[in-house]
């Protein structure tokens, strides 16, 4: 009855988004990280925490002549806005962290390589939606909620206009599937 599979449209970006996640988020119906492999062609999930199977750089196959770009407010970001496009030109490769606020901030730090990208960050403007975990942050954003606002700067509005109707659409419905409400 909550189920949205039908209203989900895929986009072809020329922007690869990777996003590592914390193993333990896999399962969780809270975690919109899932959303971006089944709305971009070009998304892919990576996971980390894994004493068996370690994540690692070389996972992303960083590709020769495309920027990769580390999507998190770290104190070293660059606001993610036209004058980034302007000084640093495409194509990228996005990658951004998934999980709690805590587990996430330690990502770029735990992870070799990853502090040696290009941090960008969304700007203080972007205001979060998300109602299916409380954030410690005021100014937080989900990681698909990120990824939207990402692409609306990296490719175009339009894409991220239906990405934002779609995770809404999800927002809406496990609310209403954990609160027994029916339609």
């Amino acid at each position: 009855m909550h189920c949205f599979c039908g209203e989900i449209k895929v986009h072809e970006t020329k922007t690869r988004v990777s996003i590592i996640m914390h193993h333990r988020e896999k399962h969780l119906t809270s975690n919109t990280a899932k959303l971006a492999t089944l709305t971009l062609s070009n998304a892919q999930i990576y996971q980390r925490g894994l004493p068996e199977n370690p994540f690692s750089l070389e996972q992303l196959n960083l590709e020769e002549g495309v920027l990769p770009l580390y999507l998190f407010p770290d104190e070293d970001a660059v606001l993610l806005d036209e004058n980034f496009l302007q000084n640093h030109p495409g194509p990228y490769h996005l990658i951004v962290p998934d999980g709690t606020w805590n587990q996430a901030k330690k990502v770029r730090r735990r992870e070799p390589g990853l502090s040696d990208l290009l941090c960008v960050k969304l700007s203080d403007n972007v205001k979060g939606e998300y109602k299916l975990r409380n954030s410690v942050r005021a100014d937080g954003v989900c990681t698909f909620e990120a990824v939207i606002y990402a692409l609306e700067i990296l490719e175009n509005k339009e894409v991220a206009n239906d990405l934002l109707r779609q995770f809404r659409l999800l927002n809406d419905r496990v609310a209403k599937s954990r609160s027994g409400l029916h339609e």
